[in-house]
């Protein structure tokens, strides 16, 4: 009876610790992918907690994603490999490609509908001046401040609208304000009936004379300027998994 016990006791002992070998460790998620070294180590961390409260607060990942070495693909390309690889799912990812200075914004899942084309190339702009100034960090939290903003607006609204900033509306308001108290303090005041009409007889006055004069003829000629300028875009697509994605590609 006492070796059926021990028996039973090291089955026991030897499933418990089968059981918590097969239970898999969780590891913290990765938001930045810095292949090409473009951050130091403080940089990392600090962008990988702002990412984090971006990505939980929305329900959507931000990726920044760098690499010097594409591997005979474009950026477009490899943004999309990258993601068939590791983030199916609502994504937004910022890839550098420091090997032609390229840089692709998409936007994977239900984040389409909101980051569309435009509004990346809109935020592909805006980032655009510190990602040519190697301000990498500074453009990367640019492009989370964006994503989560454009991600809060109406697909129907541009959320770059003159509409949408703080100080116009505060200016709508205080014309409006000054536009009704006016009004009241107009209408204190006695009402004027005198106008053109009242000193004048309709019965007996006339027109005397009328004379067309031509003086001169002015013709003005505008130069139409054309835009050599190429511009970018690059536009979504679908990746090899069978994803489909917006997108926005440019320079730097």
């Amino acid at each position: 009876m006492k070796n059926v016990k021990l028996s039973f006791s090291f089955f026991f002992i030897l499933l418990v610790f089968l059981t918590l070998l097969t239970i898999p460790v969780m590891a913290d998620k990765q938001y930045i992918y810095d292949d090409a070294g473009i951050f130091d180590n403080a940089k990392v961390s600090e962008l990988e907690q702002l990412a984090k409260e971006y990505s939980e607060e929305n329900e959507t990942d931000f990726l920044i994603v760098t690499t010097d070495d594409p591997g005979n693909r474009d950026v477009k390309e490899y943004t999309q490999d990258f993601y068939d690889e590791n983030t199916p799912g609502d994504t937004a990812i910022l890839t550098i490609d420091m090997s032609e200075r390229e840089v692709y914004l998409a936007g994977f899942g239900a984040t389409q509908e909101y980051l569309s084309d435009e509004r990346l190339t809109q935020i592909r702009e805006h980032i655009t001046p510190n990602l040519s100034a190697d301000n990498y960090t500074e453009a990367s939290k640019q492009f989370f401040e964006k994503v989560d903003q454009y991600l809060r607006v109406s697909p129907i609204i541009n959320p770059d609208s003159i509409f949408l900033k703080t100080w116009f509306q505060l200016v709508v308001a205080i014309v409006i304000g000054g536009v009704v108290v006016g009004s009241m303090i107009f209408n204190m005041g006695g009402r004027v009936t005198v106008n053109h009409q009242t000193y004048m007889d309709p019965q007996n006055s006339r027109i005397v004379k009328k004379r067309d004069t031509y003086i001169r003829k002015s013709v003005q000629k505008t130069k139409i300027q054309k835009n050599n300028n190429r511009s970018d875009g690059g536009g979504g697509g679908v990746t090899k998994g069978g994803h489909s994605h917006t997108g926005s590609r440019g320079g730097f």
